[in-house]
């Protein structure tokens, strides 16, 4: 009797995304001499391979169709993703091979369920009337990088690619209908996506190409998740030329002080007095309540000690990850700013953009609604995914491709509880690397990469607000041509560069300010404070002139935004102008689509005066604001009635004193209505294919003095209704 010493471990049966970091324990087993010798050559190959020894989570024999088995990322990627290969022939086809077992086939049908079209139907509903009369249309595959560098792959995209048939001209029943393979009531083209993935060592990974990984189930205090993370950073440090490394910057005014990598030192609050090193800032949700917080009365026991023991789980979490990455400083608001004084929260407060902006590192406990939650979340365990075989072209090489399944729960990084606040858009703006704990993996982001532990580039269907290089492109500092785009072709070849670059420094803000509308904050008086560190990085990089969230600079574009939700002003003292009055959504004009590009001198901007009202100057709360305008302004009937260009939804509508009508106005306050002859349209660019102004209301006793109270796209040609000479008037 042989006796072979192996090693079993406890690894999660879908782990494969940072292979080197198993960690077996030993266990003795006797076994006959012809058993131990195959168990052991198949052992150590498992072992040479860098995979874990276990149930990769798929079903060794997962059914698939003849279809799903002909699967050939070649035949769907072509050098420019123009390539399809086809799929099932109808939606029927496709019925039928679920029907029958195919797992795959199953995923594509999933996949197509969630489809949502722009009038709310949902792809679901029209799959449950696909019949023998309503077959659908040929599904094809197309391997799809998702907006990421030509070599990506980790999904690949399902759509309908068969040609629509003509109608049968004596069927009633499809008349009007423009696909008559598909329900009448239900006219959708559906299409989906399904992520994949593949060990990193399988052909598969480093022959065909597929970049996804699999979602770690480890919770981000792993040796593998410790060294993602260590990773990123040096590889940032060490070639990224865009991120600065931040050697030994200013300490903020107070600090952690966590001591050693060992923990042989208990953390204690430091004031810096001028010191320099290195630094980790958290980022995180506060939920209405942190359970350890400085004040005046414990300052002093602060500063002598601030045992593990007593720090809530996210802050202790941040602790572990700093001291892992042998880094001794960490800077946490609730505990390095006095909370009970208003003079060192608004000199703090000022500084954010140093602060962020010299870390290290900044750590974002993305999933965590408050402190007590953490940064490491235990994963929750995926279904088993379906695997395909890939061969090579010339079937010289075979390895695996896992689909996942595409009903398990994503992680909306758009939708978790960090990501909705509004304080951490400039934590995120403002940090030149960050580490994001979230409820399914680690997110790296620093000016020049992104990374996810799923190996996936970035998730254009789940973050809304990350377009093109997300760091580079929100960086203030950047040069303005690397943030240039959306105008379209419309930039002529006269233009100097110094109104190129307000288009391009604008457009940055506007995108800024209209993300940051859509998050929360508990307190109305933060609304400007909260992104105060990142007008002043403006400042620095432009020279523009701050004031109530805009720029003086491009004044007349900046007053130019919509709300899109309702509510009433959080500030009585932010002019009727200013998007910051608002809680609430918001959409400036012309961002993305050549607006601030195409504005003209329809109206000019003669003088801004205004009032500071806190110690933070421009950058904050003003009042007795007012802009001095030249311009058209003509009076306006406001009523509500049914708009033809919006599929005759009833909204507001503007008409002239003739009674015809000016255009569509987007009331500031939704619910407001107003007597003929109160309103007045102020023209404001009056551009060939879409006009805008500002619906105005006259300040009783002041003939000249107006309060902006709506935005208005004004109907093409209508310009011409305007009185010739323009008037000087007082927007308050």
């Amino acid at each position: 009797m042989n006796t072979l010493r192996i090693f079993l471990s406890r690894v999660p049966r879908n782990w494969a995304s940072k292979p080197g970091f198993w960690r077996p324990s030993p266990l003795t087993v006797c076994l006959s001499g012809g058993a131990a010798s195959i168990l052991a050559v198949w052992y150590i190959s498992r072992r040479r391979s860098n995979r874990p020894m276990m149930n990769d989570g798929a079903q060794p024999t997962d059914l698939l169709c003849g279809k799903c088995r002909s699967i050939s990322l070649e035949e769907m990627r072509g050098p420019n993703f123009d390539r399809m290969q086809p799929h099932q022939p109808s939606y029927l086809a496709l019925k039928q091979s679920v029907m029958s077992g195919c797992r795959l086939c199953g995923f594509i049908w999933t996949a197509f369920g969630q489809t949502v079209s722009f009038d709310g139907q949902r792809g679901s509903d029209a799959l449950e009337h696909v019949s023998e009369k309503y077959p659908g249309r040929e599904i094809s595959l197309v391997a799809w990088a998702g907006g990421s560098p030509d070599s990506w792959l980790d999904r690949i995209q399902v759509i309908t690619s068969g040609e629509v048939p003509d109608s049968d001209p004596e069927d009633e029943s499809v008349e009007g209908v423009d696909d008559p393979t598909m329900h009448p009531d239900y006219q959708l083209a559906l299409s989906g996506v399904l992520n994949i993935w593949a060990y990193p060592d399988d052909p598969a990974a480093w022959h065909g190409g597929v970049n996804g990984r699999s979602l770690p189930t480890t919770a981000g205090d792993s040796e593998s998740d410790f060294e993602f993370v260590g990773k990123c950073l040096n590889e940032c440090l060490s070639t990224h030329s865009n991120c600065h490394a931040n050697e030994d910057a200013p300490l903020p005014t107070r600090v952690l002080d966590i001591g050693p990598p060992d923990g042989s030192q208990e953390p204690y609050l430091l004031e810096s007095r001028g010191a320099r090193g290195r630094y980790v800032a958290l980022s995180h949700c506060w939920g209405g309540h942190v359970p350890l917080i400085t004040t005046t009365d414990n300052l002093p026991k602060h500063k002598n000690i601030l045992p593990m023991a007593d720090l809530p789980p996210t802050f202790r979490d941040a602790v572990q990850i700093s001291r892992r990455l042998g880094i001794q400083y960490l800077w946490i608001d609730s505990l390095c700013i006095l909370q009970d004084s208003r003079e060192d929260w608004e000199k703090e407060s000022t500084k954010m953009a140093d602060v962020y902006g010299g870390s290290r590192l900044t750590i974002a406990a993305r999933a965590a609604k408050n402190a007590e939650v953490g940064c490491f979340i235990p994963r929750e365990e995926m279904p088993p995914p379906c695997r395909v075989t890939y061969k090579s072209p010339d079937g010289s090489v075979a390895g695996s491709i896992y689909f996942s399944d595409p009903a398990a729960p994503i992680e909306r990084v758009d939708e978790t509880p960090l990501d909705q606040r509004g304080w951490v858009l400039q934590e995120r703006i403002l940090s030149p690397r960050i580490a994001y704990y979230g409820a399914q993996q680690i997110y790296w982001e620093c000016r020049e990469d992104t990374v996810r532990q799923d190996g996936k580039w970035y998730d254009i269907q789940q973050d809304t607000f990350r377009f093109g290089d997300f760091k580079q492109a929100q960086d203030p500092h950047a040069p303005f041509r690397s943030i240039f785009h959306g105008f379209h072709g419309e930039i002529q070849p006269d233009w100097p560069e110094s109104r190129l670059e307000r288009a391009a420094r604008m457009g940055q803000w506007y995108r800024i300010a209209e993300e940051y509308s859509r998050r929360q904050i508990s307190f109305p008086s933060d609304k400007l404070p909260a992104i105060v560190g990142v007008a002043k990085e403006f400042a620095k990089s432009t020279g523009y002139s701050y004031v109530a969230g805009l720029w003086q600079e491009d004044m007349l574009s900046g007053i130019m935004w919509s709300r899109r939700s309702g509510g009433p002003p959080i500030s009585q003292k932010l002019p009727s102008w200013s998007w910051a009055r608002f809680d609430g959504r918001v959409r400036f004009w012309g961002v993305g689509s050549g607006g601030l590009m195409l504005s003209d001198d329809s109206c000019k901007l003669i003088n801004v005066s205004y009032r500071h009202t806190d110690a933070m100057g421009d950058f904050g709360e003003v009042s007795d604001a007012r802009i001095e305008l030249q311009g058209r302004i003509i009076p306006v009937d406001c009523k509500i009635t049914r708009d033809p260009a919006y599929d005759l939804v009833s909204r507001p509508v503007l008409f002239d004193p003739d009674g015809t009508r000016l255009g569509a106005v987007n009331l500031d306050l939704v619910d407001s209505t107003y007597q003929p002859g109160e309103l007045f349209c102020l023209l404001v660019y009056s551009v060939k294919y879409a006009p805008v102004g500002l619906a105005l209301k006259r300040e009783v006793g002041h003939g000249a003095t107006f309060t902006r109270v709506g935005f208005i796209s004004i109907d093409s040609g209508r310009q011409v209704c305007w009185k010739p000479e323009p008037c000087t008037i007082y927007l308050m």
